[in-house]
C-alpha cells in the first residue's frame, strides 16, 4: 500500500470514528457522566441536551430532573431549588414524588420553614408512609424553637485557615498534643492539583495548623507524613497514641479516569513513616460526605488488612470493596473501630457501623450495625469519640435543624442512649460535621467547653469552613418557697433535702419567708434530683428536678405547699362493705391510694386506722367486732403494699362515736340526694328525727366510715434498727423513743451493767444515748476537753421536732439569732438522758457547729450516769451495780 492509500485509509478511519461518536447523543453522554458521578460534566451536558429535545415532553422533564439532581449532589442549592420548582410546575412529581421531598429538604436547609413545611406535606400526600419525611416535617417546629432559644455557645469562623474551597474534619494531631490540628481541604495545592469531576473542587489533602498564643490558628501546611497525601481523595485523619506507638487512620477515595472509586479506611503506625522532605504530595478532595449511592448486594466480607499498592499504608478490609467505608473513629485501646458505610444491611443511605478485634496486632472483624437507635433512613456519618463511651456523629435522619446536624449518644450497659441534638448555634439549617473538644475531662462535665467543628452555613468563606466554639461553664441553682397549704403562710425552718442519683445528699432549711436555696456548687450537671420537704406537724412532700441533658445554665425554681397534719381524725374517701362483712372490695381500694402515698412520703408516721359502724346491730356479730375487723382489713391492704405493721394500729369503735360534720355533706341514696349541714352530729336522736326512711339511711351511711389519725411521727424504720449491731441497742431505740419522763417504766436495755461499744472505722468508740426520748449516736473520748458536745444540726432537728425548746437553753432567748437559729456554743440542758438503765436528769451539753460526729462525750460527762470503768481491750463501759 503506497503512502497515498495509507493516508486515505487513515482519513476514512477518522471519519468513521467521528461518525460513531456523533451517534452517542448528548443525553447518553450526560447519563454516562451522571452514572460515573461526574456531576459537573453531567450538568453541562444535560443543559445542552435539554435544548436539543423539542417535542418529547416526557424526556425533557426527565432531563430536567437529572439536572436538578446534579445541582443537589454538587451542593448548588440555589439552582437545585429553581430546577425542582420548574418540575413542580410541570407536574413531574407524579413521576418523581421525591421532587417535593428534595425541595423541602433544600428549603429547610435555607431556613425557609414555611415553604419546606408545605412541600413536606405535599410529598406525604403522595408517599404517606415515609417515616424520614414525617420526622423532618415534625422537626420544623423544634428547629424554630431551638433558634429562638440558642445555647450559650459562641461560634467563630477560623478565617486564618479557611479558603474559598472546602475545609473540614478537624482532629488533633495526636492524643496528647492538642495544639496541633489536622484537617481536610480541597484547596488548590499547586500546578499538579487536579479537580474532582463530582464536585468541581480540587482533590483533597490532609493539612495541619498550630494554635497560637492568642488562641487563633496559625499558618497551614501539608500534613508532613509521607504517603498520606496521594493522587486520590484523602480525608478525616485521626491519630491514636498508646504506650508504644502512635497510629493514624484516615479515609481514601481513589480516582481512576476522573471517576471516583469506592472509598476505604487506611492505617499505619506513625513510627513506621518518615517525615516528608519537602516533596509536595498531590492533592485531592474527599467529598465522601456527599455520596448518595444506592446499596448493592454484598458478595464477600474479607477480614484482613492489606497494603495499598500506591503507599505504605494498610487498607482495613471491612467488607465488599464495591461499597464505601469512611470516617474512622477508634477507641483508646484500638480494639473498636467505628465508621460510616453504604454497605448492605443498614437502615439508610449511609449508616454507622463498628468492627472489633481482641488484640491490636489482629485484623478488625465482627462488623455490626449500630442499630436503629443511632441509624435512620437518612444518613449517619462522621463518627467521633470524645470518650470511649460517648459518640458524636452527624445525621440528617434524626430530628434537626436542616441538613446534617451534630448529635451525641452514650454507650450505657451495652446500649446506645437516645441521640441528643447539640442544637443552635453549633447546629444550623446547614450541614455540621466532625466536632472535637479541647477539654479532655468527662464528656458529662458542665465546665468550660470549647473546640472545633465544620459547617457550610451561610456567611462562611468557602463551602465547608472550620469553626471554633466556646461556652463558659454551665451553672445551676435551685430555689423556691414553702407555704402552708391551708393558710398560705410561709413555713419557716422546714427541712429541704436535695437527693441526687449521683448519691449526693444535701440538706437546708427555709428562712422566715419560707425560702430555701441550693447554690451552683451544690447543684451539679447531669443529675436527677429528688427534693424532700419536711416539717413538724405537716405531711412530708416531694418533688423532682433534673440537670440531665441541659445545654445552658439554669436557675430552677420549685415551690412547695405543705399540708398540716389535722388534729382530728381524717375521714377517708367512701369505703363500702357488704352487709355484716369486713373484706375490702376491689372497687374501693383506690380510696386508700392517697393514704398510701402519705405513708410512703412520711416514713416516721405511726397512724391509727379507725372504723365506725352505724347504731344498728347485726345478729351474731357486735358492732365493735365488725368495726375492728374492717379496720384490720385496711391495715392488711396497706401492709401488703409495703407499709410496716408497726406503723399501723387498727381500732374498731363500733357505733360509740357518731360523726360530727366539719363541712356540709351530700349523699345519694335510692336515686335521691340528701344534704346534711355543717356542724351537726349524727346521733341516734338526730337520725330518728329525720322525716323519711331514705334520709335516715343516708345519715347512717355517713356514720359508717373509716378514719385515720397520726399517733406519732418518731417511728424508726426496721432497716435502721437492723443496722444496729447490738440487739440491746435495737431494743433501746424501739422502746425508748418518745419516753422523756424519768419516772416512766424504763426497760433494762442491756443484760447487765456492761455497755458494749461499737467501733467506727476501727478507731472511734460509739454508744447510744437517749436524750429527751431520741437515740443519739455518741463517740466516747476520755481525752476530749469538753464534757459533752452536740452537733448543731442535731440540736436544730430536736428543736423543730419539739423535743427541746428555748427554756431548755441556759440563755433562753439569747441563745438564738434573729432568724431563730441556735447560736454556736450555746449550753443546752436535756430533761432526761439514758444509757441503758442508767439515767440522769438536767444533762448539759454544748451545741457546736461543724462537728464531724453527732455527739462526743468524755469521761466526766459519762460519770453523770454513774461510776464506771472503761475496759479498752474489750471495748466495754462497766457501770457499778
Amino acid at each position: 500500500m503506497n503512502a497515498k492509500n495509507v493516508f486515505v485509509f487513515l482519513i476514512a478511519g477518522l471519519i468513521g470514528f467521528s461518525a460513531l461518536a456523533q451517534k452517542r447523543s448528548l443525553t447518553e453522554q450526560a447519563d454516562e457522566a451522571y452514572v460515573s458521578q461526574q456531576y459537573i460534566k453531567a450538568v453541562e451536558l444535560y443543559k445542552k441536551a435539554y435544548a436539543k429535545v423539542k417535542a418529547n415532553r416526557q424526556e425533557k422533564d426527565r432531563i430536567l430532573f437529572q439536572t436538578a439532581e446534579c445541582y443537589r449532589l454538587i451542593d448548588d442549592k440555589v439552582q437545585a431549588i429553581k430546577t425542582y420548582q420548574r418540575l413542580v410546575t410541570a407536574g413531574y412529581y407524579s413521576v418523581q414524588p421525591k421532587i417535593f421531598l428534595y425541595l423541602a429538604d433544600l428549603q429547610r436547609f435555607e431556613a425557609d420553614w414555611d415553604n419546606a413545611e408545605t412541600n413536606y406535606k405535599e410529598y406525604l400526600k403522595l408517599v404517606p408512609d415515609d417515616n424520614l419525611a414525617q420526622r423532618r416535617l415534625q422537626s420544623i417546629a423544634m428547629a424554630k424553637d431551638w433558634m429562638n432559644h440558642p445555647t450559650f455557645h459562641q461560634i467563630k469562623n477560623e478565617k486564618n485557615i479557611n479558603t474559598e474551597w472546602n475545609d473540614w474534619a478537624p482532629h488533633f494531631a495526636n492524643g496528647t498534643d492538642r495544639n496541633t490540628i489536622v484537617f481536610t481541604s480541597s484547596r488548590f495545592g499547586g500546578e499538579e492539583s487536579e479537580k474532582d469531576a463530582w464536585t468541581g473542587q480540587y482533590l483533597s489533602d490532609i493539612y495541619m495548623t498550630t494554635k497560637q498564643k492568642d488562641g487563633t490558628l496559625g499558618s497551614v501546611s501539608l500534613y508532613n507524613v509521607t504517603d498520606v497525601n496521594t493522587a486520590a481523595n484523602e480525608g478525616e485523619l485521626i491519630s491514636i497514641a498508646n504506650a508504644k506507638t502512635q497510629n493514624i487512620y484516615f479515609s481514601r477515595c481513589n480516582v481512576k479516569d476522573k471517576t471516583q472509586q469506592p472509598c476505604a479506611i487506611y492505617m499505619t503506625p506513625l513510627a513506621q513513616n518518615s517525615k516528608s522532605k519537602g516533596k509536595k504530595a498531590q492533592t485531592k478532595s474527599s467529598q465522601a460526605k456527599k455520596n448518595d449511592k444506592n446499596a448493592k448486594t454484598e458478595t464477600t466480607t474479607p477480614q484482613s488488612t492489606t497494603t495499598d499498592e500506591t503507599s505504605a499504608f494498610m487498607r482495613i478490609d471491612l467488607g465488599d470493596t464495591a461499597y464505601n467505608y469512611l470516617h474512622p473513629a477508634v477507641t483508646s485501646d484500638e480494639l473498636t473501630l467505628y465508621f460510616a458505610s453504604d454497605r448492605p444491611g443498614g437502615e439508610g443511605g449511609y449508616d454507622l457501623w463498628k468492627a472489633t478485634r481482641t488484640a491490636v496486632d489482629e485484623p478488625f472483624g465482627n462488623i455490626i450495625n449500630l442499630g436503629k437507635q443511632i441509624n435512620t433512613e437518612g444518613r449517619e456519618e462522621f463518627p467521633i469519640l470524645r470518650t470511649d463511651t460517648r459518640l458524636y456523629f452527624s445525621s440528617d435522619g434524626h430530628p434537626g435543624l436542616g441538613g446534617l446536624d451534630l448529635f451525641y449518644s452514650d454507650y450505657i450497659n451495652g446500649e446506645w442512649s437516645e441521640p441528643v441534638n447539640l442544637q443552635y448555634p453549633i447546629n444550623s439549617p446547614s450541614d455540621e460535621i466532625s466536632i472535637i473538644f479541647n477539654q479532655t475531662e468527662s464528656a458529662t462535665s458542665a465546665a468550660e467547653e470549647s473546640g472545633y467543628f465544620s459547617s457550610n452555613r451561610a456567611g462562611g468563606i468557602g463551602g465547608d469552613d472550620i469553626y471554633s466554639f466556646y461556652r463558659s461553664p454551665m451553672l445551676f441553682t435551685l430555689k423556691g418557697k414553702v407555704h402552708d397549704d391551708k393558710s398560705m403562710q410561709p413555713v419557716e425552718s422546714a427541712k429541704v433535702k436535695l437527693i441526687g442519683d449521683d448519691k449526693s445528699s444535701i440538706e437546708g432549711r427555709t428562712n422566715r419567708k419560707g425560702e430555701y436555696e441550693f447554690n451552683a456548687e451544690q447543684v451539679k450537671y447531669n443529675v436527677n434530683y429528688r427534693i424532700q420537704v419536711a416539717q413538724v406537724d405537716y405531711f412530708n412532700t416531694e418533688g423532682t428536678e433534673s440537670t440531665v441533658g441541659l445545654t445552658t445554665s439554669k436557675d430552677m425554681i420549685h415551690d412547695f405547699k405543705l399540708t398540716p397534719i389535722p388534729k382530728e381524725p381524717v375521714v377517708l374517701p367512701e369505703i363500702r362493705y357488704d352487709l355484716s362483712r369486713w373484706e375490702l372490695k376491689d372497687q374501693y381500694q383506690d380510696s386508700l391510694s392517697d393514704l398510701l402515698v402519705i405513708l410512703v412520703n412520711n416514713p416516721a408516721y405511726v397512724i391509727e386506722l379507725a372504723a365506725h359502724t352505724d347504731n344498728r346491730p347485726f345478729p351474731g356479730l357486735t358492732n365493735d367486732t365488725l368495726s375492728q375487723r374492717r379496720a384490720e382489713s385496711v391495715v392488711d391492704f396497706l401492709n401488703k403494699r409495703g407499709i410496716d405493721l408497726e406503723r399501723l394500729v387498727a381500732k374498731g369503735y363500733g357505733d360509740r362515736i357518731p360523726r360530727t360534720l366539719k363541712n356540709t355533706a351530700t349523699v345519694e341514696y335510692n336515686k335521691k340526694t340528701f344534704t346534711f349541714p355543717k356542724g351537726i352530729t349524727l346521733t341516734d336522736e338526730y337520725i330518728n328525727g329525720l322525716k323519711t326512711k331514705d334520709e335516715k339511711e343516708a345519715a347512717h351511711q355517713l356514720n359508717r366510715r373509716t378514719e385515720f389519725r397520726v399517733l406519732r411521727s418518731d417511728y424508726v424504720s426496721r432497716d435502721v434498727r437492723d443496722s444496729l449491731e447490738d440487739a440491746a441497742l435495737k431494743a433501746e431505740v424501739i422502746n425508748m423513743v418518745g419516753k422523756t419522763d424519768p419516772t416512766m417504766d424504763v426497760p433494762i436495755i442491756y443484760t447487765d451493767n456492761h455497755i458494749k461499744l461499737t467501733m467506727i472505722n476501727g478507731k472511734l468508740s460509739q454508744l447510744y444515748i437517749i436524750l429527751n426520748g431520741t437515740a443519739i449516736p455518741a463517740i466516747y473520748d476520755d481525752r476530749y476537753k469538753d464534757v459533752a458536745v452536740l452537733d448543731w444540726d442535731v440540736a436544730m432537728d430536736l428543736l423543730l421536732q419539739g423535743r427541746i425548746e428555748k427554756n431548755d437553753f441556759r440563755d433562753k432567748d439569747k441563745a438564738f439569732d434573729t432568724e431563730g437559729k441556735i447560736l454556736d456554743n450555746s449550753v443546752l440542758t436535756f430533761r432526761s438522758a439514758y444509757i441503758g438503765k442508767y439515767w440522769t436528769d438536767k444533762f448539759e451539753v454544748l451545741v457546736r457547729k461543724g462537728m464531724q460526729q453527732k455527739m462526743i462525750i468524755n469521761r466526766n460527762g459519762l460519770s453523770e450516769f454513774g461510776h464506771f470503768t472503761f475496759d479498752k481491750q474489750k471495748g466495754e463501759i462497766i457501770f457499778d451495780k
